[in-house]
């Protein structure tokens, strides 16, 4: 699986210190989204929690739900070293570096220590559907707690369908209307066709029951992105 995650540092066009921009121009609701994600914790979990971060770079989830709880504590994992460093620059700033861990790597290089809850935020779509996904969405949750939520947030669908096409036409037109500049927008939609590897929501249903998860609910839809809420068993 390692091998085969996309190198950021080494391929991405877009500079780590530009990437919340881009989100924001690109994703619908992406604010709304992180809200989300902190009004489910909130819901399903204690003050003592400790929360899996997979995909940590960049810190979003980490600022979001730090300033919700004064008590959550964090693991982070994520390959890029240039998202990292963004990521240890908002926890500094927040200033709750002593509730926050952060590895260089991947789900796999973690310890199979117990989390109260894990999110995995536009991370699994980079990984081709090979078993190299079950194995990713196994490794999550084999280091959680059973009942403890977890929230995956990917780019779905069947990208040689009909409504897939009309999808990604809306997705890039949004972009457009947000302000995202002509040549990002044209790499990011090119390389979303080219390199991701979606899948449709039917299949990702299937791929969390086998790796472990109950109870799945869809949370989130804007577009290509879909967000779903599952419990380990």
């Amino acid at each position: 699986m390692t091998n085969q995650l996309f190198d950021f540092d080494a391929h991405s066009a877009l500079p780590a210190t530009e990437y919340d921009t881009a989100a924001r121009q690109s994703i619908p609701g992406y604010d709304a989204l992180f809200s989300m994600v902190a009004a489910l914790f909130q819901h399903h979990l204690t003050d003592d929690a400790h929360i899996l971060i997979v995909g940590a770079g960049g810190g979003n989830e980490l600022q979001t739900l730090g300033n919700v709880h004064s008590h959550w504590r964090f693991t982070g994992v994520d390959p890029s070293e240039k998202m990292l460093a963004v990521a240890q620059s908002k926890v500094e700033r927040l200033g709750i570096s002593e509730r926050v861990t952060l590895h260089k790597g991947v789900i796999d290089d973690l310890p199979l220590q117990p989390f109260d809850a894990a999110t995995s935020l536009l991370v699994m779509h980079f990984l081709p559907d090979d078993s190299s996904k079950q194995n990713y969405l196994q490794a999550i949750a084999s280091r959680l707690k059973p009942g403890s939520p977890f929230l995956l947030v990917d780019l779905q669908g069947d990208k040689q369908s009909d409504s897939f096409k009309l999808l990604v036409e809306g997705w890039q037109t949004r972009a457009k209307m947000a302000g995202m500049e002509p040549q990002l927008l044209t790499e990011l939609v090119n390389g979303t066709l080219q390199h991701l590897h979606c899948i449709p929501e039917s299949r990702t249903l299937e791929l969390l029951q086998q790796s472990g998860f109950k109870n799945v609910i869809r949370f989130y839809t804007a577009f290509v992105f879909s967000g779903w809420l599952a419990f380990a068993a």
